[in-house]
């Protein structure tokens, strides 16, 4: 019973976010894919800058978006995530990350932030010096509801960098061509 309430619920947020524009759903089942099968999770601790992502509606207006991963316990990391409110405004939101199967699968984590459900965070890959491809799916009945965030150590990626990430997601059959650009400039305010 609570199963079919949750895909009712998500089936509900997936018409309302395709009816709005702000999530990026198609038919189909989410494709087959594997995380970083050695990931580090210290290796990837500190900041990395949003270069570009599958839209969703709580980034909807932001720019400078930014996320620092920091060490706080075993398998668990701190998250803060930043960015710049289409107003101007600076905000930050702050939360935990943990690998819940560290030894069979340390590239897939659960984000948990204050009075929102959990997500899931699975790194495709990344170097750790210039990128990491992060990803999402979830099927609803018929429907296939995408989530994907491709993000670097610094505020760009040379055309070179930017083909080589997005080769972590073209490889699993996952479509970068609906990627867009998040806005990032040597002005950008960004906290902390």
């Amino acid at each position: 019973m609570a199963n079919n309430l949750i895909q009712v619920l998500l089936l509900a947020a997936c018409i309302a976010g395709l009816n709005a524009g702000l999530v990026r759903s198609s038919r189909g089942l989410c494709p087959t894919f594997t995380t970083k099968p050695d990931f580090d999770y210290r290796q990837y601790a500190g900041v990395w800058y949003e270069i570009e992502k599958i839209p969703v509606v709580f980034e909807e207006g932001m720019t400078c978006i930014r996320a620092i991963y920091d060490e706080i316990a075993p398998n668990t990391v701190s998250v803060i995530n930043t960015a710049v409110l289409a107003d101007g405004n600076a905000t930050a939101i702050y939360g935990s990350a943990y690998q819940p199967y560290p030894d069979t699968q340390p590239g897939y984590l659960i984000v948990q932030f204050p009075g929102r459900p959990d997500g899931q965070y699975f790194v495709l890959d990344t170097d750790y010096v210039t990128y990491t491809a992060v990803y999402d799916c979830v099927t609803v009945g018929a429907f296939k509801l995408e989530y994907a965030w491709l993000m670097a150590r610094t505020n760009t990626l040379t055309a070179e960098q930017l083909a080589t990430a997005r080769a972590a997601y073209t490889q699993f059959g996952i479509d970068v061509s609906t990627f867009e650009a998040t806005y990032q400039s040597d002005s950008c305010l960004y906290l902390p």
